[in-house]
């Protein structure tokens, strides 16, 4: 069989009003952050998740905007999760500060809560838990430090319980705007910040940035958060149905577990199935491990034998038991 990819680990259904907007925008000529539609999608979005909100950039850029908001600088730390997407340490990073890392508790994929204790101190300015992969990373409002959860993998999966929240709308997450993302939450100044920081005179309340969203973006936003329910609802069909066959977790992309990833992988695209593997661990990413401390032993084995599924709305029932076949297929082998 050829490698020709028929079933791509993600591709958004852009199957609803999106295109009708997205005219909209071009007849109108409102193409840049001037428009109807930010003003709408964060209002739908508010509405629909019951929180305050602000459409961004990208999640990267609310995730920076979030430690903006509360004033975190040099001479501070952040607690993050040695098992992340980079931009979690990056942000920290960008405001001057020092991201330490903590290590995983196996059974939830969040922070190993215990070893937040050994890391805490006054320098301490916030915790960032990740929901890795969709799965609830639990609370951490018991430190008594302010908390921004990095829920770019898990709209509509974990509620919020920090006090500010950023996702991510990239073409493979949950909802999509293309790029994108959301800060929720608490939000301070947040949106000075985003907005550049200046008046009608152009005269600075601070020294802002812009990482708004345009019109085009919330316009893909607000028609995607009007079909959210009914895409959510495959991507966790399609994740449990791999739970109930495969060893592994994850809900935004099912992790399936294996003693050998890449050789899974090339089995897996050989049949035309495209996958991913697991985010390398910030110790071992030569851009982050000067922050490393001590062992991460946790995260390594998450990332040695875990290997990423197509697991979105596209992927059909089908799919799925196409894939799960494949998979324990490939399991036998190993074990024969």
């Amino acid at each position: 069989m050829g490698t020709s990819v028929q079933i791509p680990l993600a591709k958004p259904d852009l199957s609803g009003n999106e295109l009708k907007y997205l005219t909209e925008c071009i007849q109108t000529g409102y193409v840049t952050h001037a428009g109807r539609f930010e003003g709408a999608f964060e209002k739908a979005f508010s509405e629909r998740f019951k929180t305050p909100c602000i459409a961004t950039s990208s999640g990267t850029g609310a995730l920076h905007l979030a430690l903006l908001s509360l004033g975190v600088g040099p001479g501070d730390q952040c607690i993050i999760p040695d098992l992340t997407f980079g931009a979690t340490a990056s942000v920290v990073i960008a405001v001057g500060a020092t991201p330490v890392f903590v290590d995983i508790d196996p059974s939830t994929w969040g922070m190993d809560k215990n070893r937040i204790f050994s890391v805490l101190n006054r320098k301490t300015r916030a915790i960032i838990p990740v929901h890795l992969y969709g799965e609830d990373a639990g609370t951490y409002t018991q430190f008594g430090v302010p908390v921004i959860e990095d829920a770019a993998e898990s709209l509509g999966m974990v509620p919020i319980r920090g006090k500010l929240a950023a996702y991510s709308f990239y073409g493979n997450k949950c909802l999509t705007t293309g790029e994108g993302g959301m800060l929720c939450g608490e939000l301070g100044n947040a949106r000075e910040w985003r907005d550049g920081g200046f008046d009608g005179e152009y005269r600075n309340a601070v020294p802002g940035l812009n990482y708004r969203m345009t019109n085009l973006q919330a316009a893909v936003g607000l028609a995607q958060l009007e079909r959210f329910d009914q895409l959510l609802k495959a991507r966790l069909r399609n994740a449990e149905a791999y739970a109930a066959a495969i060893p592994g977790k994850g809900k935004w992309l099912f992790v399936a577990e294996t003693d050998d990833p890449r050789g899974l992988a090339a089995h897996l695209k050989q049949h035309g199935v495209d996958t991913r593997p697991v985010f390398t661990p910030l110790h071992l990413s030569p851009a982050f491990r000067v922050y490393a401390k001590g062992k991460y032993k946790a995260s390594e084995e998450i990332w040695l034998r875990g290997l990423c599924l197509p697991t979105g709305p596209h992927v059909s029932p089908n799919d799925v038991d196409r894939i799960t076949e494949l998979v324990l297929g490939y399991r036998r082998k190993l074990v024969a």
